[in-house]
């Protein structure tokens, strides 16, 4: 399982790739279903960032609600429209 501190970078470059403002704060929220461990979602303006440990993907979700999602594992991405 990757780090939160890798799933963090990956979000932040993210943010910063489709044209967050670098002095905007960041949310971050640890996801709990049905009392465990989930992910992380992370937040930045209207850009979203949702990490799934158990698959080993992060969906980004940019400002028109499309929706990308890579696995971190391998490196490998995939683009779906929302």
């Amino acid at each position: 399982m990757e780090s939160s501190e890798t799933i963090r970078a990956h979000a932040i470059d993210f943010f910063l790739e489709n044209g967050a403002d670098p002095t905007a704060e960041m949310q971050e929220v640890i996801v709990l279903a049905d009392g465990c461990y989930s992910g992380r979602r992370f937040f930045c303006a209207e850009l979203q960032v949702i990490w799934s440990p158990q698959t080993g993907i992060l969906s980004l979700i940019d400002d028109k609600a499309e929706t990308t999602e890579i696995s971190i594992n391998d490196e490998v991405s995939t683009a779906n429209a929302a």
